[in-house]
């Protein structure tokens, strides 16, 4: 209820007139205020919540005390459509207010950036993949191989394993068998063993990446009007914090169709090593 509907009921039914700017002040008087609602209620609820921590506080501090060995936090951040869009933020210019759309439909758009991203939580380094087809299991695999090859053999040269923490939904969910079997084919080209951990269900917000690297980058590109993806490209990679995060983007045109299946059975199971406490949601994959 606004104070002018507090105005308008007391006129109406006791016949005393009180103006907007009155009732303001009897509210704040009496304790009231404007506060945002706070995103605290949990939508759902992971029965392994408290176990699976206690795993990921284990493993964190396991390869922390393996100065040779990465920690690296993955997730895919917010899809954005590209072209002549509002995005519903206001936007610093010069002059008249530029001109857009006056709706955000998809079907006005000229494309879309699809951002994987890749934190490492060693060296306070972030990695983007700047996609403009569809979020799946190769991409998000792709994404760590080229990270491996390009930075992570360099920054690790005496690396035996690599520590991934990721959310458990999404192309890299930890039920589809496809996710495992190209991490497998990534394994054996990398001769690393991969250690993967899942966070618990309606917990991705506590996954590393998006407080130490999205949050930023979000940050960089608000206000603006993405128009094309090396424009996005440009602007994620201007992303830098007072505490020493880089940022090295890329963009990947490579075409990710959707629907590929996979099967059990395509998995070598005896180069999976589950957790012997929480065995879907923790393992480990050897070359």
């Amino acid at each position: 209820m606004q104070p002018r509907d507090i105005s308008k009921y007391i006129s109406e039914e006791h016949k005393v007139y009180v103006s907007n700017n009155q009732v303001k002040r009897i509210l704040k008087k009496a304790g009231y205020c404007r506060r945002k609602p706070l995103k605290v209620l949990k939508t759902g609820k992971s029965p392994n919540r408290h176990e699976q921590f206690r795993i990921i506080c284990f493993m964190a501090s396991l390869f922390t005390l393996m100065p040779e060995n990465p920690i690296l936090s993955i997730d895919t951040k917010k899809k954005e459509e590209l072209g002549n869009l509002t995005r519903n933020e206001a936007i610093l210019c010069i002059g008249e207010a530029l001109k857009v759309f006056d709706h955000d439909y998809s079907f006005l758009s000229t494309g879309r950036a699809v951002p994987h991203g890749i934190y490492d939580m060693k060296l306070n380094k972030g990695f983007l993949s700047i996609g403009n087809s569809h979020e799946t299991a190769a991409f998000v695999t792709d994404n760590i191989e080229w990270w491996w090859f390009t930075y992570g053999i360099h920054d690790y040269p005496d690396a035996s394993n690599i520590l991934i923490f990721c959310d458990c939904g999404g192309a890299n969910g930890y039920r589809h068998h496809l996710f495992k079997k190209l991490l497998q084919k990534l394994a054996m080209k990398t001769g690393l063993r991969i250690t993967i951990v899942h966070y618990p269900p309606y917990c991705s917000k506590h996954n590393p990446i998006e407080r130490k690297l999205f949050s930023h980058v979000h940050k960089t590109i608000k206000g603006t009007i993405l128009t094309d993806i090396h424009q996005v490209k440009e602007l994620m990679s201007k992303t830098y914090t007072s505490t020493g995060l880089t940022v090295v983007v890329r963009v990947v045109e490579k075409d990710y169709p959707i629907g590929v299946k996979s099967s059990k059975d395509e998995i070598d199971s005896n180069r999976i090593f589950k957790h012997p406490v929480l065995p879907d949601f923790s393992y480990m994959i050897s070359p």
